[in-house]
């Protein structure tokens, strides 16, 4: 491709990684509105029973929208893959096309992450621009350590708090919304994605889709800077300049979803609305 072509592509993936915001954005800030409502005695639904039909019936709403969260969630960390791929100066057409052919997303994650570090410190053998011989765990007599770790601790973000959640927009696109079934026919019931399903939230699906977002730019600056070209700091590049900054980031979302605290988030938007009732009436 030539770099108008590629910059091309790179407009046409950020122009739906745009309109997927405004979706993931309005679909939040409705389920948001639904923590705020009120039934007809003017009490705060979320505030009542259980058992209350009311809400009851928000809550099946609340579940509706959060699974087409999820689904926007998803889509957005496979645009963002793929806008990544014609990020300017970066991939070659043999690299690029290799990655785009990755049957599945966790895949593209993975392998675009071993490329792109492999580019940066110098490990792309000669012919085999794909890196297929590259194990970056045996390079850490040549690269040291630290860099080696920070490797690993990015692929093992990914595994564990991204490649999860990637199952789930099958669900949703399946209309598997309250009861799961395994791949890939869904012959069978699983009571394990169901739970996987459930635990999904505003807070979680929230979390995942900042993590997306702070390993896109990781892999970016990982890959397009050289440190003799980083005015902060000439001895490192921007990947390991700002490496403490996004994995101190990464950690805090990552605790987010291990421990979501969904009653709290709602109680805390409610305690908020509260208190404006309360400023406007003063």
């Amino acid at each position: 491709m030539t770099d108008q072509e590629v910059e091309q592509y790179f407009q046409y993936h950020n122009e739906n990684i745009k309109l997927l915001k405004i979706g993931f954005d309005n679909i939040r800030n409705q389920i948001k509105d639904l923590y705020k409502s009120k039934d007809k005695n003017d009490n705060y639904i979320f505030t009542l029973s259980n058992f209350d039909s009311n809400k009851i019936n928000t809550r099946k709403i609340e579940k509706s929208f959060s699974r087409i969260l999820s689904g926007i969630q998803v889509s957005w960390a496979e645009e963002s893959i793929k806008r990544l791929l014609y990020e300017r100066n970066l991939f070659s057409d043999r690299q690029r096309d290799y990655l785009i052919k990755r049957p599945a997303l966790d895949q593209k994650w993975y392998e675009t992450l071993k490329i792109v570090f492999s580019i940066a410190y110098d490990l792309v053998p000669v012919g085999d621009e794909i890196c297929s011989t590259v194990r970056i765990d045996r390079e850490r007599r040549n690269l040291g350590n630290e860099l080696v770790d920070q490797y690993l601790e990015l692929r093992r973000i990914i595994t564990d708090h991204l490649v999860p959640n990637f199952s789930i927009r099958n669900k949703v696109q399946h209309g598997e919304w309250e009861y799961a079934f395994k791949p890939k026919y869904s012959a069978e019931f699983s009571h394990d994605i169901t739970d996987m399903l459930n635990g999904e939230n505003i807070v979680t699906t929230t979390s995942r889709y900042t993590l997306v977002n702070s390993i896109y730019q990781m892999i970016v600056d990982m890959g397009r800077f050289k440190s003799n070209r980083f005015a902060l700091d000439s001895m490192l590049t921007p990947f390991e300049y700002f490496y403490p900054k996004y994995i101190k980031k990464i950690s805090y979302e990552v605790v987010k979803i291990g421990n979501s605290e969904i009653e709290k988030f709602i109680n805390e938007i409610i305690e908020r609305e509260k208190r404006g009732e309360n400023y406007r009436h003063e």
